[in-house]
C-alpha cells in the first residue's frame, strides 16, 4: 500500500457528491474528509485477513475490493465493494472486540480512504447522525452477508464430492522429451483461463494435469472440482442425466453454478450427447449457463422463462478422444500414455515408493535393476494408474526388514514378449556371476585351442583310419552329435568359443600390433542380400565333399575341411571389423544360426529399458568401464567391451539366428537390460517369424542331407545298388547327389501347393516350410547317434592310437546298436509329435487343413525309420 497525503477539499467534494454519504451535513462531511487517511492499492493486494484485529474502517474511494472467505471449498466470495462503499466496519461500529471472519483483496487498482478506530469514535460522538447512517448500511450488509453464509453452506454440501485436492508435487515427474513438452504446455495453460482439452487415455494424470494447469493460474485460491460425464447417470430413455452438471430450472442447481468461480474438470466429455457439448459451448463464449428445462406442467417457458444465470468457472476438457469444439479457442494438450515415456517410469517408481512407504511408516524401499527392468518392458493399459497400484501392493506385500523390493511382489508385472518365459541371470544369481566373469568366453578359447591346433595338425600326420585317428573321432563321433544335440539347449553357443574364430581373432590381433591400420566396415545391404546363399552354397560344397570323397573316413580331409573353415575365419578377420565370417559367410554358422531358432534359451534385452535409460549403446559401439549404482549391483557389471562381435544391438535381436550368446551385452551393460531367457523350444518360429530364401535353401538342404548321408541305401532300394556315389565316379554321382540333396524341396513344395488348393487361406510356402526344422533338426541327429553310442566312449584307446600306442586296456565306454536305434527313434518320434504345434501356429488353420503337410511329416518319418534300421 502507498500512503498519500490526503487532500481534504478533493475528498469532501467526493463525499458531498456520493448518493450515500452526501445525505450528512455539511460540518460532518467536512469533519470526516480531515479524519480520513488515503492510500493507493496495486491489484491482488491483501487489505485485511481473517484472524486479524480491526485497527479502522475502510472507504473505497476507487477501484473495486473483494470480500471473501475461506472454507471447506476453497476461497468464497462474500460481495463485492465498489466505489463509496464502505468495509471492514462491521465490528468497530458495534463497538465489539474481535477479529475479522473475512478477507478483503483488491482486484483493481484502488484509492481507498482509511478511518482509524480511534477517529471514527470521536466522529460519531461529536456527529451521532454519521452513527445512523453506519448502523443503516450495517442492518443491509449483515442481511446480505447472513444469506451469502447460507448460499455458502448449500454449496459446501452440493460441491463436496466433487471437490478435488491440489497436487502435491507441483512439477511434473520425469524429465524424458515427452515430460519436458508436458510441462511447457502445461505452464502455457496456466498463463491464461482459457479452456483446455486434455486428450488422454484412463490413468494419464488427466486429474492431476487438471490440478497444475488451476494451481498454477490466477484461479489457484478458488475451487478445482471434477465431473466424470461417464459416471453419470442416466434416464429411462438412455440419454444422460446432466442436471448435475447444468442443473435443472425449479430443481436442482448445477455445478457450473454452484462453483461460480475456479476451475471444472469434465472427463470424458465426448460421452455427453451434441446437445450438451453446444450448450458447454455457449456458456464458454457467453459464460452464461443454460440448464436443464423442467417438468412439463409445472414450469410455464412464458411466464417462467429461463433465468440467466452467469458463472466465471473456468472448464477443462478431457477425453480419450479429439473434441470437436467449433468456434472455441482452446488449449489443446495430449497426454503421453505411460507406455510412450517409459524414460520417467524410474523417475515415478521412486515418487510411488516415497508416497506408500511414508503412508506405511516404514523406510524406504527400492527396486532392483531386473525389478526396475520389468516394470519399464510393461505395457500398462491402465497407464500410470496401473503403476501405482503395482507399487502399493507391492510395497503392502513386501515383509517388514526388507529393504529392497521382492521379485514376487511384482507377479502381475509381465511384458508380453517375456510371457512364459524365466530370466536365468534373475533367478539363478551365481550364472549371472560366471558370465561377467573373464574367463567366460576367453577361458573356454584356452581350451578349444588347445584341442583344435592337435586335432588339425594329428589329421594330417596321424594315422587316417577311423578307429585309430582322434580326428576323426572328435569331430564325427563328438562333435556333430554332441553339436546338433545341444542346439535344442544352449543354441548358437558353439560360435561363442570357436576355433575358427578364435584362430581370426587371435591373428587380427597380432596383425593390427604389428601393421595398425583401419579395418573395412561392412556392406551390410549386399551382406543381408546375399550372404545367406554364400552360406548355402559353400554347405552345398561340404556335403559334395563330405559324400563324394568320403571325408568321414579320411583325417587328413576332414582336417582340411578345419582348416578351409578356419581361413575363411581368419582372412576376412583380417579384412574386415569384427566378426563378418561368422555373421554373413560361415556355412557351419548358417546352420547354427538356423537350428538355433528351436532352442530353450535366449539372448534378448528390454527394448524399452535400452530405449529410455541408455543413450551411449555401448553394447552396440563398445563402451568404457561405467560406473553402477543400483541396488546389489556386481563388481564386475559395466566393463570395458568392444561392442557386440556380429554388430547387432541385443533390442534389435528378433530370433537366435544372429546371436552367439558371447555376453558382450551383458558385461558391459550398465542397466542390466540383457535377459538370459528359459523358453518354450522353437518360439522364435511361433510369431512374427520372418524368414528369407537362403535360408531356407539351407534348411532343406539340411533335411536333403539326410537322405545323401543315406544314399546307397536308397540306390539298393531302388535297384541301382551297383552305382557307387564316390569321386571315382564324379560324372554320376554328382548329378545323384544333387538329386537326393533336392528331394525334400521337391516334396514340401508340391505338398505346399496341394494344401493351398484345398485351402486359400494358406500362408505361403516361405513361412511354412521353418515348420520342418524341427524334423530337419532331429533326422540329422539321428543320423550321427550310431557313431556317438559306438565310437565317442572309444576316444581313450583312439587318442594312445594317434600317438603310436596300442591302447590296449584303456577304459573305453560303448552301447550296443540296438541301443543307436534305441535313441534313434525316440528321436525322430519326440520330432514328429511336437512339429504340428509350430505348423497350426505359423498358419493359424486346423488340424484338417494343415493335413497334407501333416502326412508329409509323418510320411519322412517313417522313411527316415526305414533308412536308419
Amino acid at each position: 500500500m502507498t500512503n498519500i497525503v490526503n487532500d481534504g477539499e478533493d475528498c469532501l467534494n467526493w463525499l458531498s457528491l456520493h448518493e450515500l454519504w452526501g445525505k450528512l451535513s455539511q460540518s460532518a462531511r467536512e469533519a470526516i474528509a480531515q479524519s480520513f487517511h488515503c492510500f493507493n492499492v496495486e491489484p491482488e493486494t491483501l487489505i485485511y485477513q481473517e484472524g486479524h484485529t480491526p485497527i479502522g474502517l475502510y472507504l473505497l474511494q476507487s477501484g473495486k475490493v473483494e470480500i471473501f472467505r475461506r472454507s471447506l471449498i476453497g476461497q468464497s466470495l462474500i460481495r463485492y465493494r465498489h466505489a463509496g462503499d464502505l468495509f471492514g466496519y462491521v465490528l468497530i461500529a458495534n463497538g465489539v472486540e474481535g477479529t475479522y471472519q473475512t478477507n478483503a483483496i483488491a482486484l483493481t487498482k484502488c484509492q481507498i480512504l482509511f478511518l482509524p478506530k480511534a477517529a471514527f469514535q470521536k466522529l460519531i460522538a461529536e456527529f451521532p447522525e454519521i452513527e445512523r447512517l453506519i448502523h443503516s448500511q450495517l442492518s443491509q450488509d449483515l442481511y446480505e452477508y447472513t444469506s451469502r453464509i447460507a448460499w455458502e453452506q448449500e454449496r459446501i454440501q452440493a460441491l463436496q464430492a466433487y471437490i478435488q485436492p491440489l497436487p502435491t508435487n507441483t512439477s511434473i515427474i520425469g524429465n524424458s522429451k515427452g515430460a519436458q513438452k508436458l510441462t511447457e504446455q502445461i505452464n502455457q495453460a496456466a498463463a491464461n483461463l482459457q479452456p483446455v482439452v486434455l486428450q488422454g487415455q484412463a490413468g494419464t494424470g488427466k486429474t492431476f494435469f487438471a490440478g497444475l494447469i488451476h494451481a498454477g493460474s490466477s484461479l489457484a485460491s478458488q475451487t478445482f472440482a471434477e465431473i466424470d460425464c461417464g459416471a453419470l447417470q442416466r434416464a429411462e430413455d438412455g440419454r444422460l442425466d446432466t442436471d448435475v452438471l447444468f442443473g435443472r430450472i425449479g430443481q436442482q442447481r448445477g455445478i457450473l453454478e454452484l462453483l461460480e468461480r475456479g476451475t471444472l474438470l469434465l472427463d470424458n466429455v465426448h460421452v455427453l450427447s451434441l446437445g450438451d457439448r453446444a450448450r458447454l459451448s455457449h456458456y464458454i463464449k457467453t459464460g452464461l449457463i443454460l440448464p436443464n428445462q423442467g417438468i412439463i406442467g409445472k414450469i410455464n417457458p412464458i411466464t417462467q422463462p429461463a433465468p440467466k444465470i452467469e458463472s466465471q468457472v473456468r472448464l477443462i476438457l478431457a477425453s480419450p478422444n479429439k473434441l470437436d469444439l467449433p468456434d472455441i479457442k482452446a488449449i489443446t494438450i495430449k497426454l503421453f500414455t505411460l507406455p510412450q515415456r517409459k524414460a520417467d517410469i524410474p523417475h515415478f517408481a521412486e515418487y510411488f515408493l516415497k508416497q506408500f512407504c511414508c503412508e506405511q511408516n516404514r523406510p524406504l524401499l527400492k527396486l532392483d535393476q531386473s525389478d526396475l527392468r520389468r516394470l519399464i518392458s510393461y505395457d500398462y493399459p491402465a497407464n500410470v494408474t496401473e503403476l501405482a497400484e503395482i507399487l502399493h501392493r507391492a510395497t503392502i506385500m513386501t515383509p517388514p526388514g526388507y529393504s529392497v523390493i521382492p521379485e514376487q511382489a511384482l507377479w502381475s508385472v509381465e511384458s508380453t514378449k517375456n510371457a512364459f518365459r524365466l530370466d536365468l541371470l534373475t533367478h539363478v544369481p551365481w550364472l549371472r556371476q560366471i558370465l561377467l566373469s573373464r574367463w567366460y568366453p576367453k577361458g573356454i578359447w584356452v581350451i578349444m585351442m588347445a584341442i583344435f591346433v592337435p586335432v588339425v595338425v594329428w589329421g594330417f600326420i596321424g594315422p587316417q583310419n577311423r578307429d585309430s585317428s582322434i580326428t576323426l573321432n572328435l569331430f564325427w563321433a563328438w562333435w556333430w552329435p554332441g553339436y546338433l544335440f545341444l542346439f535344442a539347449f544352449v543354441g548358437r553357443l558353439w560360435c561363442a568359443v570357436c576355433p575358427f574364430m578364435i584362430t581370426g581373432a587371435v591373428i587380427r590381433r597380432i596383425s593390427m600390433w604389428l601393421f595398425p591400420r583401419q579395418q573395412l566396415t561392412w556392406n551390410s545391404k549386399w551382406l543381408n542380400r546375399w550372404g545367406g546363399w554364400i552360406v548355402f552354397a559353400g554347405f552345398v560344397a561340404i556335403y559334395l565333399w563330405e559324400k563324394l570323397w568320403d571325408l568321414p573316413h579320411h583325417a587328413y580331409l576332414s582336417a582340411w575341411l578345419l582348416l578351409t573353415i578356419a581361413a575363411g575365419a581368419v582372412i576376412f578377420s583380417l579384412i574386415y571389423e569384427r566378426r563378418l565370417w561368422c555373421r554373413y559367410l560361415c556355412p557351419i554358422g548358417g546352420m547354427n544360426g538356423l537350428f538355433a531358432k528351436l532352442s530353450v534359451i535366449e539372448l534378448r534385452s528390454a527394448q524399452q529399458l535400452c530405449g529410455s535409460q541408455c543413450t551411449t549403446f555401448g553394447c552396440y559401439k563398445g563402451t568404457k568401464p561405467t560406473p553402477i549404482t543400483f541396488a546389489e549391483a556386481l563388481a564386475s557389471e559395466g566393463q570395458q567391451t568392444g561392442g557386440c562381435p556380429l554388430y547387432l544391438h541385443p533390442a534389435q535381436l528378433q530370433d537366435n539366428r544372429d546371436c552367439v550368446l558371447c555376453m558382450t551385452c551383458l558385461k558391459g551393460c550398465p542397466n542390466r537390460s540383457a535377459q538370459l531367457n528359459l523358453r518354450f523350444p522353437a518360439s522364435d518360429l511361433l510369431d512374427n517369424h520372418k524368414g528369407f530364401w537362403a535360408e531356407v535353401a539351407l534348411l532343406l538342404l539340411l533335411l536333403g542331407g539326410v537322405f545323401m548321408h543315406n544314399g546307397q541305401k536308397i540306390l539298393r532300394w531302388l535297384g541301382f545298388g551297383d552305382i557307387s556315389l564316390d569321386s571315382e565316379h564324379l560324372l554320376i554321382s554328382l548329378p545323384i547327389v544333387l538329386a537326393l540333396l533336392s528331394i525334400p524341396a521337391i516334396l514340401t513344395y508340391s505338398t505346399h501347393a496341394i494344401a493351398r488348393f484345398f485351402d486359400k487361406q494358406q500362408p505361403d510356402y516361405l513361412t511354412v516350410i521353418y515348420a520342418y526344422l524341427p524334423l530337419t533338426l532331429a533326422a540329422n541327429l539321428a543320423h550321427y547317434i550310431p557313431a556317438a553310442v559306438t565310437e565317442a566312449g572309444q576316444i581313450l584307446p583312439v587318442l594312445a592310437q594317434t600317438l603310436g600306442y596300442s591302447g590296449a586296456g584303456l577304459p573305453s565306454l560303448s552301447w550296443s546298436l540296438d541301443v543307436a536305434q534305441f535313441l534313434q527313434g525316440v528321436t525322430l518320434i519326440s520330432a514328429m509329435v511336437f512339429s504340428p504345434y509350430p505348423l497350426l501356429r505359423m498358419t493359424k488353420r486346423s488340424l484338417l487343413q494343415n493335413l497334407p503337410h501333416l502326412l508329409l511329416m509323418l510320411g519322412f518319418t517313417a522313411f527316415f525309420f526305414n533308412l536308419m534300421f
